[in-house]
């Protein structure tokens, strides 16, 4: 399964992560993590190159695989992008269940409050 992990802090969403195989098909052939990968290259691209961010953290790993994106700032419109794709992984995972979860943490509440 392929579990995209959401981070909220005092100031909004602050960072998204994506880790695993959704296992619908094949490798190169596998839908479901290319809308998957399609959608975190469209957060860091619309983080860095739309809204010219500096505090942005990328990492990625092809052998686990793993993408993370964090990011500080960027105000209202860095929300906006940030939850535009973040409803959009989240209609993924309704889309497919079983191959797709999505796990948000809340952390300005003093503690990580997980839902799905």
């Amino acid at each position: 399964m392929l579990t995209v992990t959401a981070r909220h802090g005092a100031d909004g969403l602050c960072a998204i992560s994506s880790e695993g195989h959704a296992g619908f098909a094949g490798e190169g052939r596998d839908i479901v993590c290319a809308a998957v990968s399609a959608l975190m290259q469209a957060l860091l691209v619309g983080l860095e190159d739309v809204l010219g961010l500096a505090d942005v953290r990328f990492e990625s790993d092809a052998l686990k695989p793993r993408m993370s994106i964090e990011w500080g700032g960027g105000g209202a419109s860095a929300q906006q992008i940030a939850l535009t794709v973040l409803l959009s992984l989240k209609g993924v995972a309704v889309s497919y269940p079983g191959y797709v979860s999505v796990d948000e943490f809340f952390e300005e509440e003093g503690k990580d409050d997980a839902s799905h």
